[in-house]
């Protein structure tokens, strides 16, 4: 550990996100920890998952006592009943969402993934459940989506008609939209609630850094679809431009979620636009946990250029950097050498895939060797 001293270790913050496709941000925190109480147990350990908006959002909310969680039938992205998660404050004044856990694309099987006929009419009947509840301020977390609709789905579920030329309703998806001819806001809009749209996407909604161009194929969209899927959002963005006066499409971030944060920014025209990761990191209270940190223990699924490029890890990087906490990483997969990773701080660094060990069995086995590991590293 360098210059670490092991006897120093009387606060240890382990700070983990998802490893995708293995461990959710709290499975990988929670094996974290169990290792450094084995290795160091008279240390206290302070778990503090995170995430950016997508994935695991809710579950570190609630780990860190932000909110209290429930679950509420919706329709998920291909329309089939689901139970999906919520959370609301303590004081039920706030309600949170996490889109991906409504109508994400970890939830559909490879061969049911088409962005053409993927919908976001769950989180528009999440939205409505929570208003119904009394919450006067809502957090929607955007990332993880299995969707290309604009929000369209959600806004029909908030009360919006949308109509083709005979003034009959379009189908659900973006293939719908393709026939949409005008829309019509609900007459009463919910002008006094607070919401906050959580994602670390400031992609905006249409052209080549758009939803479609940048998102669509990693949902299943093939490059035949492209040009539809494009068609379809700037159908819906001239309807929602005509309807409300404002032209939102170029705004950085719309195309968040599939673009579900331009339709809720239609929906909700006092909604903010914030990062999930920097929303996430604050209202858990990782910033305050530093102040008496001896080590930051983090890391996820794989550490490679792209880590030090905005993702969550290098705001845990620059975080602990500028309090003076040494950091050590744990993860699925290390392209980065410890020699690069100093600068920020980091005093260790492993991998769960090496030598002994190939990635099929690390993502198998990935909670007992997190476990493991931090055992080892914390012991040296």
């Amino acid at each position: 550990m360098g210059a670490v001293s092991m006897r120093a270790l009387r606060r240890v913050v382990v700070a983990p996100t998802a490893f995708k496709g293995s461990l959710s941000p709290l499975e990988a925190a929670e094996a974290m920890a169990r290792g450094v109480r084995r290795a160091l147990p008279q240390a206290e350990v302070i778990v503090l998952p995170l995430a950016d908006g997508g994935d695991g959002t809710l579950e570190c909310l609630a780990q860190a006592g932000v909110c209290q969680l429930g679950l509420h039938p919706v329709p998920d992205a291909l329309g089939r009943p689901r139970q999906a998660p919520y959370g609301i404050s303590a004081d039920g004044t706030t309600g949170y969402i996490e889109m991906a856990k409504v109508c994400g694309l970890a939830l559909l099987r490879p061969e049911e993934r088409d962005p053409r006929v993927t919908t976001t009419l769950g989180v528009g009947e999440m939205i409505r459940y929570l208003l119904a509840q009394g919450v006067r301020r809502l957090v929607v977390g955007l990332g993880g989506s299995a969707t290309n609709d604009g929000g369209a789905g959600a806004l029909r579920a908030l009360g919006w008609q949308l109509l083709d030329r005979h003034g009959e309703p379009i189908p659900l998806g973006s293939a719908g939209l393709l026939r949409l001819h005008r829309v019509v806001p609900p007459s009463s809009p919910e002008r006094a609630v607070e919401v906050v749209l959580a994602a670390d996407v400031r992609n905006p909604l249409l052209g080549k850094r758009g939803a479609t161009a940048v998102f669509a194929p990693q949902k299943g969209a093939t490059p035949e679809m492209l040009p539809d899927l494009e068609r379809a959002l700037r159908r819906w963005a001239v309807a929602i431009h005509r309807a409300i006066g404002r032209k939102l499409s170029r705004v950085p971030g719309t195309g968040a979620a599939g673009g579900l944060a331009f339709g809720l920014l239609a929906h909700f025209p006092q909604a903010q636009l914030t990062s999930g990761a920097e929303l996430v990191m604050r209202t858990t209270g990782f910033y305050d946990a530093l102040h008496e940190a001896d080590l930051v223990l983090t890391g996820e699924g794989k550490l490679d250029a792209t880590t030090l490029h905005g993702k969550l890890l290098m705001r845990v990087l620059q975080a602990a950097k500028r309090q003076r906490v040494p950091v050590a990483i744990l993860c699925g997969e290390a392209r980065l050498d410890l020699q690069r990773l100093r600068r920020y701080g980091v005093v260790a660094c492993e991998a769960l895939v090496g030598d002994e060990r190939s990635r099929e069995e690390a993502i198998r086995l990935a909670s007992p060797l997190l476990e493991t590991l931090a055992t080892k590293l914390l012991s040296q």
